[in-house]
């Protein structure tokens, strides 16, 4: 059985009680609002196919996609996952210019490049029907 834990956010499956009429209280389980989507990544090429839950989703739409998200947050601050795509961007940026070291947490969170006023969700399912609907 998969758990139920948000790849961006952290949440997960907590504990609560069913309250009857009479008060009478059952253990019952409150589960996160999870949807696997696939997202891709411009900086290393390839799909990553995540875990979310719909307000992990929203925050990667905010942040403009899966690479400005990771790369805005300093290593602390992410989910084991989320930190391993980040080091493999900064590993992926530091090849790409000799010289360069790879981001170092908040410091380079510091000041991140100007957004622009709005950037559609990266998701690969959508970027195929946009491609689709181009075609016909």
């Amino acid at each position: 059985m998969m758990p139920y834990v948000c790849q961006v956010t952290g949440k997960k499956t907590e504990v609560g009680m069913n309250v009857s009429h009479s008060h009478r209280r059952t253990k019952r389980t409150f589960k996160p609002n999870i949807q696997v989507l696939k997202f891709h990544s411009d900086i290393l090429g390839r799909d990553f196919s995540l875990k979310l839950t719909a307000a992990g989703l929203r925050t990667l739409v905010k942040h403009g996609g899966l690479d400005n998200y990771v790369t805005a947050k300093p290593i602390s601050r992410l989910t084991p996952d989320m930190a391993a795509i980040k080091k493999a961007i900064d590993k992926k940026q530091a090849t790409a210019k000799p010289g360069a070291k790879p981001a170092a947490g908040a410091k380079a969170a510091a000041k991140p490049a100007k957004k622009p006023a709005h950037k559609p969700n990266k998701s690969a399912r959508l970027v195929k029907k946009v491609a689709a609907k181009k075609a016909k």
